[in-house]
């Protein structure tokens, strides 16, 4: 490429024409280093793969789901054992069905087996290091409740869903 004002044109006009190319909203890097950092010293224990199954945009819109894919490609960076999967509600909706996600930005966390674990919106702020440690928990195989718990938990003879919502203020 020429150098001076015309290769430089020339090469901002080329890295403009790239960014174009690409379709849609882009995926934002969310974590910072402190973050990356508690991240891997967290997720360095895992003892098997875990799996993000994330449904993102459809074309239509979604508040979260650059920041959601973004939060997610951070986590995998800083962690080796996490990979993320990310999947559109419309295109793979046999999927969605499937894992139980019927709205966007929803992430399924799969270990071994699916714990039927769900998180829709962005894992952000208070929620960040509660998602942080059920990754670790799906990868380890424990739920981190007494042996009491998990017998009582047992006995269930129907399934329970249990939903808890959250909001910043």
């Amino acid at each position: 490429m020429k150098r001076g004002p015309a290769g430089i044109v020339a090469g901002v006009l080329l890295c403009l024409l790239a960014a174009c190319a690409k379709e849609g909203p882009q995926a934002v890097s969310m974590l910072s280093e402190k973050d990356r950092k508690y991240v891997a010293s967290t997720l360095s224990g895992m003892r098997s793969d875990v799996r993000l199954v994330l449904f993102s945009r459809d074309g239509g819109e979604c508040k979260y789901c650059d920041e959601a894919e973004g939060l997610l490609a951070d986590v995998a960076a800083s962690a080796p054992r996490v990979t993320v999967e990310v999947l559109s509600l419309k295109k793979d909706a046999a999927r969605a069905q499937e894992l139980g996600i019927d709205k966007v930005p929803g992430i399924a966390l799969l270990g071994k087996k699916d714990y039927n674990l769900r998180y829709f919106g962005l894992p952000s702020g208070y929620d960040f290091i509660p998602f942080v440690e059920t990754i670790l928990a799906v990868a380890n195989d424990d739920p981190g409740v007494s042996a009491e718990s998990v017998a009582m938990l047992a006995k269930l003879k129907k399934p329970v869903q249990l939903s808890v919502f959250v909001t910043q203020h």
